[in-house]
This record gives structure tokens, C-alpha cells and sequence, in this order.
């Protein structure tokens, strides 16, 4: 089995506190991919020790979450989460303890832990610390509740969400009882932020195993979280799956693809429920507005495109209908490429002359000098030869006496 090759400061840490008296162990995510042969991205710290004690041994800390028994560890220019193991009281809101009660027993802080493949403990004196059979869950490529399934999904309701998202990002299969738990416990997702819900969709449609997505809507879960994205998605199953699968790792095709069917009439309400950045829902908008807009790969046409839609966005059309075996768009993103670097002419600000030119030849600021550029603008981008500044003022000088 791979041992943890844990960072010396996170060693270093552990090390440290038991050099105080303290238990510490790595512990959920970092365990698991090390486990699986994967290279974790953080190291998760739980300990035996107080926060207060944690921050008395260690010089560079903050109170990253201390309510819950969190304190953040600077070593260098990196931070670790150390928390203390801790029971945690009734959950109100499907999403927060009330409270919490700080343990010195690691079993007691593994059981209040979402799946047996996040709830293995290790460090170099005692090695995995697995009370639940995880090892053993991940050897078998299952995701299992801890304990009751159910009681961990009414604690925490979006760990549904993450279980969807985990068989998707591992390849692995939910465990029987546990889906049945959560098929049995769907509504309670509408508990959960918005954006906790975005979140955890993205990294779902982001994720290599895209054969698992059909968990998101068989489970009933997608239901809950948006009607009119599983209404939508009906009939279209496959195809969605399959072009999520063609669609790299762009946010805005991604999801583009998951709500590509939902009625036009429906489509900003069902976008408010993501609450997505300024930036992203535009680009989202824009495929949507462009999903049954015929492509052409010669030049002239992709500068037309890339002239209405930016090249950012002609860019991202020509992906999301790339992801359709689009052999038209998968050719018209190689003539994209080779006009920007061609540095040719796609808008207005890149024409080589400009409004003072236009002034200095006798036409004035306003609708008139508008038509003008526009004009130009569509001589360049059929012909981008022309875009010198002798022969668009000559352009211009012609315009005008026609």
C-alpha cells in the first residue's frame, strides 16, 4: 500500500505535537489520494490538542475557523489546517452543527465524517488509523456512508451533491445503502446555498469519470435542485453526457451542455439559482443565444464571428459545438488561431485608422462616423488587406460620395 509522503512541514507539525504531549494524524482527502496513488493538493491536520494549545506550540497562526476548532498554521509561504478532533452537536440547517464538543479521541472525530474513504487517519507512528474499512472501501472503488448513511446526509445535505461528485472525480460506484439514502433524502438539497451547490456541480462536470453524471438526475437530486434543468435534460441524456465529456474543462461549455435544452422562457430564472460570476454567466448566455447558429470554417466567416461574438467568444462557440462533433467548428477553431495570430483585424479599435481620421477628412462625431467605421470594418473583414490607413480613408472618401 502507498505510505503518505507527506511535506517535511507537515511532518513537521505532526511531529511537533506530539513532541508536546498531543496526538496528530493527517486525516480525509489527503489520506485518501495518497492512498490511491493520487498527489493531494492540501494536507488536513486533526490533533488531540486544544486550538488554544495548537497556537501556543506553533508561532505563526490565525483563527481560520476556531469556532470549530480550526487554526490555520503558517510554515513558510504555506498554510495548514490543524483542527481538533471534536463530536459535533445537532446540525440545524442540513449544513452546520449548533455546536461543537472538542474530543481527545480520534474514533469519536473519524465517526462524525461523511464516507469511510475520508475518515482514515494516518501518521508515521501509528500508519492508518481506519476504523470504518475506507482502505478497503477505496481498494473496492465504493463510496459508503459512516455509520448511518442517512444521518450524514440529514447533518450535512450537501454531501449528497459530493457523493455524486466523488464517483465522478474517483470512478467509483456509490455503496447500495447509501444511495438509497440519499434518493431517500433529495429535498433536503434545497437547505444548501446556491453557491455551495455551483461549486460542487462544477467540479462534477469538470470531473474525467463522466459516465457517473446520470447519478445527478436518476437520484432524483438535479430534480430538487433544479426542475427545469431536469425537465430539459429528459430524452437528451446521452447526448449531454457525451458532449460533457468532449468539453474539456471550460465552466461556461460545461454547463452550456447541461442547460442547453432548458426553454428559453426559463433560462434566467434557472441561471439565478447558480448565482455565477458576472463573467462566466455571460459567457453562458452567449452559447446558449448561439447553440443553433450554423458554423463555417473559412476565414471570412470565422472573422465575422469572431467580429459579433469577440474572439473569446467565438473562441467558446466553436468548443461547445467542437464537444457536438462539430467537424465544421473543430476547423473553424484552427482558423481562429491562425487569424489571432496573424494579428488580423476582428473589430472596430483594430481598423488602422480611427474617429480623428474620419474628423480630419470632414466628417463629424456621430451616427454618420459610426456608419463609417462599421462600413470599413466589414470591407476588413472580408478583405484584410485593406486595412491600411491610405486605403480606408480612401474607403471612406468613396463612401461618402456614393
Amino acid at each position: 500500500m502507498n505510505i503518505p509522503k507527506m511535506p517535511p512541514d507537515a511532518a513537521f507539525i505532526i511531529k511537533n505535537l506530539e513532541k508536546h504531549g498531543y496526538e496528530g494524524y493527517i486525516v480525509g482527502g489527503c489520506v485518501r489520494d495518497c492512498i490511491m496513488g493520487i498527489e493531494p493538493h492540501d494536507w488536513d491536520i486533526t490533533t488531540s490538542a486544544s486550538p488554544m494549545e495548537v497556537k501556543s506550540i506553533f508561532p505563526h497562526t490565525f483563527d481560520s475557523g476556531i469556532k470549530h476548532g480550526t487554526v490555520t498554521v503558517l510554515m513558510g509561504n504555506t498554510n495548514y489546517e490543524v483542527t481538533t478532533y471534536r463530536v459535533d452537536g445537532k446540525y440545524a440547517d442540513c449544513r452546520h452543527p449548533v455546536e461543537v464538543k472538542f474530543t481527545e479521541n480520534l474514533h469519536e472525530d473519524l465517526l462524525r465524517r461523511d464516507f469511510t474513504m475520508n475518515a482514515i487517519a494516518y501518521n508515521m507512528k501509528d500508519g492508518y488509523v481506519d476504523i470504518f474499512g475506507g482502505i478497503e472501501d477505496i481498494k473496492n472503488k465504493i463510496i459508503r456512508g459512516v455509520g448511518e448513511p442517512s444521518e450524514r446526509f440529514r447533518e450535512d445535505a450537501l454531501r449528497m451533491l459530493r457523493a455524486i461528485r466523488f464517483a465522478s472525480q474517483l470512478g467509483f460506484d456509490i455503496e447500495e445503502n447509501t444511495k438509497k439514502a440519499l434518493e431517500e433524502n433529495v429535498d433536503l438539497i434545497s437547505k444548501i446555498s446556491s453557491e455551495r451547490i455551483r461549486e460542487e456541480i462544477c467540479k462534477l462536470l469538470i470531473s474525467p469519470y463522466t459516465n457517473n453524471i446520470h447519478l445527478l438526475w436518476d437520484t432524483g437530486l438535479l430534480k430538487n435542485i433544479s426542475q427545469s434543468i431536469h425537465e430539459s435534460i429528459i430524452g437528451h441524456e446521452d447526448e449531454i453526457i457525451k458532449q460533457i465529456s468532449n468539453s474539456g474543462k471550460i465552466i461556461s461549455v460545461l454547463f452550456s451542455a447541461l442547460i442547453q435544452f432548458v426553454p428559453e422562457n426559463r433560462l434566467k430564472n434557472t441561471l439565478a439559482l447558480f448565482k455565477f460570476d458576472t463573467k462566466t454567466l455571460k459567457e453562458i448566455n452567449l452559447l446558449y443565444s448561439n447553440k443553433n447558429t450554423d458554423i463555417f470554417s473559412d476565414e471570412i466567416s470565422v472573422r465575422k464571428t469572431a467580429s459579433k461574438l469577440g474572439a473569446r467568444g467565438a473562441e467558446l462557440l466553436y468548443k461547445f459545438k467542437a464537444a457536438q462533433n462539430n467537424n465544421e467548428a473543430l476547423k473553424a477553431l484552427n482558423t481562429l488561431k491562425i487569424i489571432l495570430e496573424k494579428k488580423q483585424c476582428i473589430d472596430i479599435k483594430s481598423l488602422s485608422i480611427n474617429g480623428s481620421d474620419l474628423k480630419n477628412i470632414g466628417i463629424s462625431p456621430g451616427k454618420k462616423m459610426g456608419e463609417i467605421l462599421n462600413y470599413l470594418l466589414q470591407l476588413v473583414l472580408e478583405n484584410p488587406s485593406l486595412n491600411s490607413r491610405d486605403a480606408l480613408l480612401n474607403e471612406a472618401e468613396k463612401y461618402l460620395r456614393k
